[in-house]
Formats: C-alpha cells, sequence, structure tokens
C-alpha cells in the first residue's frame, strides 16, 4: 500500500490542476465576453451593473476562493501568509465591486425587487456579500478576538457565508442569461453555452471552499 501512494497523490494533482486550468477557461470565457459586451456599450445603465457583478463575483471571488485551493498553480508556491492575503484582496475588491453592481442596480428600481429569479437570487447575493465581507474581517482578526469567540468558529462561520454569498451570486448569473434581454439577441444556444460555464465554474471553484470547511467540520466536532 504504501508504495502506490506517490501514484496516487500525482493522479490526484494531475486531475486537480486539469479541473483547476478548465476552471479557468470557463471564468476566462464568462469574464471576457461579458466585458466585452459591456465595454462596447459604454458601461452605462444596465451594462454597469452587468460588468461589476460579472467582474466582481464570477472573476476576482472566484480567484479569491482558489487561493488556497491545491490544484491552484498560480499560488501553489506561495506561504500561507501570501495566500491569505490575496484571498483577502481579491474578496475584498470581488465582493466590493459585486455590492456595487446590485446596489446601481437597486438604485435604478427605485430599490424595488423584480419578480424574477435572477433579481431575487441577486438581491440575497448582495445581502450575504455584505455580511461576508464583515465576517471575513473578523476572521482577518481572529487572534485578538479569541477571547471572545473561538477562531475556528469565527473562521467556520466565515466560510459557510462565503460559500452561501458566491453560490447565490452564481445562480443569480446563471438565470439572469435568460431572464435579461442583453444575452436573448445572442440565440438559445449561446444563452446554453454561457450558462454551462458558469455552472461548471462554480462547481469548480467550490471544490476548495467544501474541503476547508469540512476540515472545519470535523475539528469543531473532535
Amino acid at each position: 500500500m504504501s508504495e502506490k501512494k506517490p501514484s496516487q497523490i500525482s493522479v490526484i494533482q494531475h486531475i486537480e490542476a486539469a479541473l483547476y486550468v478548465l476552471n479557468q477557461l470557463c471564468i476566462g470565457f464568462v469574464t471576457l465576453w461579458v466585458s466585452w459586451m459591456c465595454l462596447r456599450k459604454g458601461l452605462t445603465g444596465i451594462y454597469l451593473h452587468v460588468w461589476l457583478v460579472t467582474f466582481g463575483f464570477i472573476f476576482l471571488m472566484a480567484e479569491g476562493m482558489m487561493c488556497f485551493y491545491d490544484g491552484s498553480w498560480l499560488t501553489l508556491r506561495y506561504t500561507r501568509k501570501y495566500k491569505t492575503a490575496a484571498h483577502v484582496v481579491l474578496q475584498v475588491i470581488g465582493g466590493g465591486m459585486g455590492v456595487a453592481g446590485c446596489l446601481i442596480q437597486l438604485i435604478r428600481d427605485k430599490w424595488t425587487i423584480a419578480v424574477t429569479t435572477h433579481a431575487s437570487l441577486g438581491f440575497a447575493a448582495f445581502i450575504l456579500c455584505l455580511i461576508s465581507l464583515l465576517s471575513g474581517l473578523a476572521a482577518v482578526l481572529a487572534r485578538a478576538m479569541s477571547r471572545a469567540v473561538s477562531p475556528l468558529i469565527n473562521k467556520t462561520f466565515h466560510v459557510v457565508l462565503g460559500f452561501a454569498a458566491y453560490v447565490i451570486a452564481m445562480m443569480a448569473q446563471y438565470y439572469g442569461y435568460a431572464q435579461t434581454s442583453l444575452f436573448k439577441g445572442q440565440g438559445a444556444d449561446f444563452v446554453i453555452l454561457m450558462r454551462v460555464a458558469t455552472l461548471v465554474s462554480m462547481v469548480l471553484t467550490t471544490i476548495g471552499a467544501i474541503k476547508s470547511l469540512y476540515q472545519k467540520v470535523v475539528s469543531l466536532t473532535s
């Protein structure tokens, strides 16, 4: 059994690396296409909202979540300290852009939420992202707050919130392709392609978060 471990680890690493590349391709495709479309329109009106939430949630937040992923060749050689710094910066900027995009749309709609799955999920992501950013600050200050709240509990709460905010934001994006007029003009096949790329990216991005959450739950219950 001990002789097979190196090959088993190597196979797992190769699979994770391949999935990471596939994820980056999906993220890049969606982000570049939406950015190109919105920039052509001058980032005005609804296009500013679409670009901010796409670039913030799909690109920056996803990259921030994958900083600790074992298959991430971008951060593989960095220490935990630098991974944490990159995670914080990407999450703050990405979450901030996503929140700003949602806020802009709420102001445009005079603080009324449209009766669509996309709008409802988008508002939920807006609220959860705000809370997640605050919990992230608490996680960074976990040592200083250790007397009041266990750092492990604090970080577990942050992972759960971040995971929920990201998944709901991605589902809002998923429904947005079919429920907004911006993408319908590209044809049904293109909408399906964007939806598939978004779902694949969501699943692959959350692998690391699920692993982290599992480890923290095990530590809490042991």
